[in-house]
């Protein structure tokens, strides 16, 4: 084994290595445990057999650290490689485009569909299939084929865009979501397949490349959804249209452009063997649990009382179901969705996920939802389409930023130091946030530029942590685990964020803005009127007893009270910034893992040019 320089960055190369036996001692006395190409590198005993229990024995799978070196050959890149990797980044851009673009006019289709009840399942249904089917799906593709199982779901979200487009009822356009919801839940794959074309070395590069993806996404969903609103009261149809042709073109890219080679671990299963490596039991736990679990939250707040039984009920059973889960992994079985492999050589694949699960908290809750809500409510912007420039100065920045981090990471070898600096920038994003006074118009667009910086590094970084933690035969599946923590960690932090800030204004709000109003000279009879105005959004008129002076006063008071919800909501999230921070810090270095091994390349290497 030697280490070399390629591009500036040191790489490594290795010879054959004897294959390692269950003791972890060197089978010297067998010639025939070498391993001799990149493509067919797993011995039989790692395998699974069957015998008399039922189900086939457990899939002993070899540690990354040994996959890392094992035939870790140099291999040309050509077109190929790079394209798929295009066509991957392209899909992640669709998919952030379904959340982003319709989210932002939810409005404008209430007002031409109606049924503003049950508007929040346009966004929360594909959500949802996202969170709770992204570990199965990418399990899936781990034991069957990784290609059509990227380039299938896009046809079905391809046919849900075009009804939720022509869609007549708001039913209707909520059927068509869950469609779209089905290429969602390829994340775990399409974030997995340019790790896996891509030398390890790079692995933090695919991830840069997949983030700067979603990155485009969100920018083309926020300004071009507004404008196309903006063009006439059924604009948002075409948002639909466009992810048409972005489902479409994903599709048929992958099916001609991907074409990886076969692995080897999973050829020798039978039917069944094939049902039991995807681990139907934990699968169905998990499933049922997240999907009750996101339901109570959804509902929670909004719907329905957090005391009512439709937020109680399914909100206990899901979280003993996801408790079961984690049992049912630690002592039912070692190679399912949470496969012990993740955990043999350190704590990493834990404490990245948590991480992961914390910046989701952080993003969906606060980032998403409250920023914009700060905008508008303190009076920094009114105007949609200028909050959504405005929101600008948080998108470009984590665009931007999330280059250097990555060429960084690549070159150094090191994830852990951008990881470290990125969380403390947004520990002081979070401190100032939890200053927050309505005065602070300006300051308000550095927090976004900060927060931008702060969150470049964790969502481009922490899913390359996971996956340095998963042998191959589970990419997808840590993958799809790690983004589903973080959906369920948005999931968690929205309905904590929204019941601290609601629960304040409820008993604050109203009281306050009333008493301002009153005491600059408002008729006490007059105060409901004026309430009214401000949940209406017609500051400034309908209100005949008052003047200028009394809707100043209001408005002061408004944003006041506005402004200390914020700062508490804020406030709730400083401690898990500082405990994902310390998970960060406790990361072990994955630099002997970023090698010259590419895992499932799609160069046209004969077998012969792969061995070391």
């Amino acid at each position: 084994m030697s280490d070399t320089k390629a591009d500036g960055i040191e790489i490594q190369s290795a010879a054959p290595v004897e294959a390692v036996n269950h003791t972890g001692n060197n089978n010297n006395n067998n010639n025939n445990n070498t391993i001799d190409t990149a493509h067919t590198e797993h011995a039989d005993n790692h395998l699974p057999h069957s015998h008399g229990h039922g189900h086939p024995d457990e899939l002993d799978v070899m540690p990354i650290e040994e996959e890392a070196v094992r035939n870790a050959v140099h291999i040309n890149l050509s077109w190929r490689s790079w394209l798929v990797v295009f066509m991957t980044c392209f899909a992640i851009m669709a998919q952030v485009f379904v959340v982003v673009a319709a989210g932002s006019v939810i409005a404008f289709i209430v007002r031409d569909l109606g049924d503003a009840s049950i508007s929040g399942w346009i966004i929360q249904g594909p959500l949802l299939m996202q969170s709770v089917l992204s570990p199965i799906v990418g399990r899936l593709s781990d034991v069957l084929d990784r290609k059509y199982l990227a380039a299938g779901p896009p046809l079905v979200a391809f046919v849900g865009a075009v009804i939720s487009a022509k869609a007549t009822s708001m039913s209707m356009l909520i059927g068509g979501g869950i469609l779209i919801g089905t290429t969602l839940s390829t994340i775990s794959i399409v974030q997995a397949i340019p790790s896996e074309v891509l030398p390890l070395k790079y692995r933090a590069l695919a991830n840069g490349f997949a983030f700067m993806g979603g990155a485009v996404g969100g920018v083309i969903g926020s300004l071009g959804a507004g404008a196309v609103t903006n063009a006439s009261a059924s604009g948002w149809r075409s948002i639909f249209w466009m992810q048409a042709a972005f489902h479409l073109a994903t599709s048929i890219g992958l099916f001609l452009f991907y074409w990886p080679n076969k692995t080897e671990e999973y050829e020798r299963l039978s039917v069944w063997g094939y049902v039991w490596a995807c681990d139907p039991i934990g699968s169905l736990l998990f499933v049922s649990g997240a999907t009750l679990t996101l339901l109570a939250l959804d509902w929670g707040g909004g719907t329905y009382s957090w005391s009512d039984a439709h937020v109680a009920a399914p909100l206990g059973i899901g979280l003993a179901l996801l408790v079961a889960f984690g049992g049912y992994e630690w002592k039912g079985r070692s190679d399912g969705l949470l496969a012990h492999v993740f955990f043999r050589q350190n704590a990493n694949f834990a404490l990245s996920v948590f991480a992961f699960a914390v910046e989701g908290w952080i993003f969906y809750s606060a980032v998403n939802s409250v920023v914009p809500q700060i905008i508008l409510n303190l009076g920094f912007q009114t105007d949609a389409w200028r909050i959504s420039i405005r929101q600008l100065s948080y998108t470009l920045p984590s665009m931007f930023t999330s280059i250097p981090v990555t060429l960084y990471a690549t070159y150094y070898k090191d994830l852990k130091s951008p990881l470290l600096v990125t969380f403390v920038i947004f520990f002081v994003v979070t401190v100032l946030y939890a200053n927050l006074k309505p005065q602070w118009n300006s300051a308000q667009i550095g927090f976004s530029v900060l927060a931008g910086i702060g969150q470049s590094g964790p969502l481009t970084l922490l899913v390359a942590c996971v996956q340095f933690t998963a042998p191959h035969a589970y990419l997808s599946t840590a993958t799809g685990l790690a983004f589903s923590a973080r959906a369920i960690g948005g999931a968690f932090g929205s309905a904590v964020l929204d019941a601290i800030m609601n629960g304040y204004l409820n008993s604050h709000y109203a009281p306050a803005v009333s008493a301002a109003a009153v005491k600059a000279g408002l008729p006490e009879n007059s105060a409901p009127a004026l309430l009214e105005a401000f949940t209406a959004g017609t500051v400034g008129t309908g209100v005949p007893d008052a003047n200028a002076t009394i809707w100043d006063a209001a408005v002061t008071a408004s944003r006041s009270e506005y402004a200390h919800a914020y700062r508490l909501a804020w406030s709730s999230i400083i401690p898990f910034v500082v405990l994902a921070t310390a998970a960060v810090a406790c990361l072990r270095g994955v630099k002997a893992l970023m090698t010259e091994k590419v895992e499932a390349t799609v160069e046209r290497v004969p077998v012969e040019e792969t061995k070391a």
